[in-house]
């Protein structure tokens, strides 16, 4: 399994609801033939106060890197990252790893 994750930095502006209610939704629709999963993770501040790194962490599961490959560079693929704008004034992080267990 290939995890592709996507880090958003805190910035001035996140829209939380736009990224749940719309941005995900495309994603899951767009990429409905390559992608396998997907998870959610709002950053939390830590137990000393210190605020989290990263405000969202989306978790895209894939099956194979042909199929990021797929996602990433397929016909839908400006759709997706063109949205980003809709919702944040950050530059995403992105981090593509393979389970081992």
């Amino acid at each position: 399994m290939i995890i592709v994750s996507i880090l958003y930095e805190a910035s001035d502006h996140f829209d939380e609801d736009y990224y749940m209610t719309q941005h995900m939704p495309l994603v899951r629709d767009r990429w409905s033939g390559v992608l396998s999963e997907t998870r959610i993770l709002k950053g939390m501040t830590a137990p000393d106060g210190t605020p989290p790194l990263y405000v969202i962490i989306a978790e895209l599961s894939f099956a194979t890197m042909t199929d990021v490959d797929q996602a990433m560079n397929g016909p839908h693929a400006a759709e997706i990252f063109g949205d980003v704008a809709n919702f944040t004034d950050a530059k995403p992080k992105q981090l593509i790893s393979q389970t081992l267990d």
